[in-house]
């Protein structure tokens, strides 16, 4: 049974609600708009997601059964959730944390908190500024450098749709017994949409952590947490998520996740989905750029780029014909198409797109390392130190006590315990000069960084 339909059948047994929550399901809060009907707490019948026995334990054990794991866990903390609990189930005791520099802040925010010491990936950095993928020979490399290894972290599909090889990723790290986490927040349909580019499951990650919401159809929020094989404890996982994640789940959101995982055996869903992909493609044309060189490239994203027009001005110009893109980069802007992405949406961005110039091609250099800044302390160290704001001008060669973090894509240019150099300053003036936010932990940067305080301070 699908659990918004004993949602419903509950709600209509006119049983008085003596608990909460508090609109006791009345429907005289013309706000909720009748999403009260459907909003329950953890009464008989219900289950409890932190210890599944009836209708949440069905519900994922149904998701596992769709992505051929052994366990399926919601999260409607999103990604992050999963992302805070996937290490700390890996990496218990603080054991470092071996993962690609491309990795978004939630990886970042877990180490902290899990005191994991860093180790880095660097991938290649394609001359539009995104990370390209992370390959088994570089983590076979980072592995004999850091043997300590307790957990390698990859991203893929990257938020531009790049794919890595996890099937060699997860064999390299299983021949030393370490297991492999998969940030694969954008990656849910990753092997309905297009058999070509499997899912991170089926290649062997022992965790994979999945935002429903991104490309399916679920309400903001969902995810799934997925682990297969024996290098996680699937208990040591379910008691990490009880951290992160709130004791007072949304219904609404699991019914929504659990109603998009009965939807995953349509064939429909994502044969419509593929042929707008299709349609966008043929005619957008050199428009779009596709990364080169690359394991595999998730064709749902649209990266737009058209000559003599920035990511800002290309924003602007979609938005004044009515189309709203995913992600302002400095020299592109990224579009997602999802499940929910019908003819009208293709046909409104094909029009949007008509009079814009189609050259045969876009002349880019060749790609480069992505490169980082040096690590002076750990993350959690300068996190906790006493601090001081100052001025753009005056932060060069200081200690990050904050990130920095252009959002979207959520990927760090520095964190906290990084020296910060020019090339981030630039960096950062780069994306807000095109129109892209540059986020602190705490709100929008302006004019100050948040940076160690010297010890003759």
């Amino acid at each position: 049974m699908r659990l918004y339909d004993q949602l419903l059948a509950l709600s209509e047994t006119g049983r008085v609600p003596f608990h909460m929550p508090g609109h006791g399901r009345q429907p005289e809060f013309d706000y909720l708009r009748g999403m009260e009907r459907i909003d329950f707490t953890e009464i008989d019948g219900l289950d409890n997601l932190h210890a599944p026995e009836g209708i949440l334990k069905e519900a994922m054990d149904r998701a596992a059964a769709v992505w051929g794991a052994d366990r399926a866990f919601f999260s409607v903390g999103g990604s992050t959730a999963g992302m805070l609990a996937g290490v700390r189930a890996l990496c218990r005791g603080g054991k470092p944390l071996l993962m690609g520099r491309n990795a978004h802040r939630s990886a970042w925010h877990a180490a902290l908190l899990n005191r994991s010491p860093l180790r880095y990936l660097a991938p290649r950095l394609h001359p539009l500024g995104f990370a390209l993928d992370v390959t088994p020979e570089e983590v076979r490399a980072g592995l004999d450098a850091y043997p300590d290894t307790g957990a390698v972290l990859i991203t893929s599909p990257t938020y531009d749709g790049v794919v890595s090889d996890i099937t060699g990723i997860a064999a390299v790290c299983h021949e030393r017994g370490i297991p492999l986490l998969v940030d694969a927040a954008h990656g849910a349909h990753l092997g309905f949409l297009d058999p070509a580019v499997p899912s991170p499951v089926s290649c062997g990650a022992d965790v994979t952590v999945m935002s429903l919401h991104k490309t399916l159809p679920a309400l903001t929020q969902t995810a799934l947490i997925v682990q297969r094989g024996a290098l996680c404890d699937p208990e040591e996982l379910a008691a990490a998520l009880a951290i992160f994640e709130t004791s007072s789940p949304s219904y609404p959101l699991m019914a929504s996740a659990d109603g998009c995982i009965c939807r995953m055996g349509d064939p429909a869903l994502f044969k419509d989905w593929s042929g707008r992909i299709v349609q966008l493609r043929d005619t957008l044309g050199s428009l779009l750029t596709v990364p080169e060189g690359v394991f595999a490239f998730d064709g749902s994203k649209l990266i737009l780029r058209a000559p003599s027009m920035d990511g800002g001005t290309m924003a602007a110009y979609l938005r004044e014909h009515g189309i709203e893109p995913e992600m302002t980069a400095p020299e592109y802007v990224l579009l997602m198409t999802t499940a929910g992405t019908s003819r009208e949406h293709a046909d409104a961005l094909i029009a949007a797109l008509a009079l814009l110039p189609r050259p045969d091609a876009i002349s880019l250099p060749a790609s480069a390392p992505l490169s980082f800044p040096e690590a002076v302390l750990e993350p959690w160290t300068a996190a906790d130190s006493a601090y001081e704001e100052v001025p753009l001008d005056e932060a060069v060669g200081r200690i990050a006590a904050d990130f920095v973090t252009p959002y979207p894509p959520g990927i760090p240019l520095a964190v906290p315990g990084e020296q910060i150099g020019d090339g981030i300053l630039s960096a950062l003036r780069l994306y807000r000069s095109r129109g892209c936010s540059v986020l602190s932990g705490r709100g929008v940067i302006e004019e100050t960084v948040r940076v160690v305080r010297e010890a003759n301070e």
